[in-house]
């Protein structure tokens, strides 16, 4: 009788390993991390740590060069873009900030998205914030291949513009969402 009873409770705990191992294999791991970005005049928290990256952009107002850090969990893509304008000229910066929306809404494929205002924290201001535009669509990919999901935000700042975006097939938790834009300050 007491080597049943040993018996079981031995499965019973193998039971509950095999199951914490498989939880733990399934969810992401986020290993969040302050990352300053001079060139750029902001700080963000990455979930993991991100890479580097520029390229040229093709706008309504030209061919601006865009700076780019992001960070990938699982099928997620946490990143910050920035454009530095040849001048703080806010028709300009307008306009560029309505061509990234536009532009990331098409390469989603996304016909219809969700549109607010949002307050963008700024470290050396006061009032600590500035207005900026966040965004949530969800779409076909370019490929045709997946479907995606973009919640982004959009600011401009002095002579800079800002595109902060979390991307992927699948959404992650939404408090690792808002930890990534709740944490985005410009400098």
């Amino acid at each position: 009788m007491a080597r049943l009873f040993f018996r079981r409770l031995a499965i019973q705990r193998l039971a509950a390993i095999g199951c914490l191992v498989w939880i733990a294999a399934c969810s992401p791991h986020y290993d969040w991390r302050v990352v300053q970005s001079d060139d750029g005049a902001y700080s963000i928290t990455y979930p993991a740590k991100p890479s580097s990256d520029a390229r040229e952009v093709h706008l309504s107002t030209g061919v601006l060069p865009m700076h780019m850090q992001a960070a990938r969990v699982d099928q997620a893509l946490f990143a910050v873009g920035v454009i530095k304008l040849p001048r703080a000229d806010l028709a300009l910066r307008a306009q560029v900030m309505a061509d990234l929306q536009k532009g990331l809404l098409a390469n989603l494929g996304a016909a219809q998205s969700q549109v607010q205002t949002v307050q963008i924290r700024v470290a050396s201001q006061s009032p600590p914030f500035v207005t900026g535009i966040g965004v949530y669509a969800r779409g076909q990919a370019v490929d045709g291949k997946a479907q995606r999901f973009v919640d982004a935000r959009f600011v401009a700042h002095g002579d800079r513009v800002y595109q902060v975006v979390v991307l992927g097939e699948k959404a992650p938790p939404q408090d690792q969402i808002e930890q990534f834009f709740d944490s985005f300050t410009l400098e």
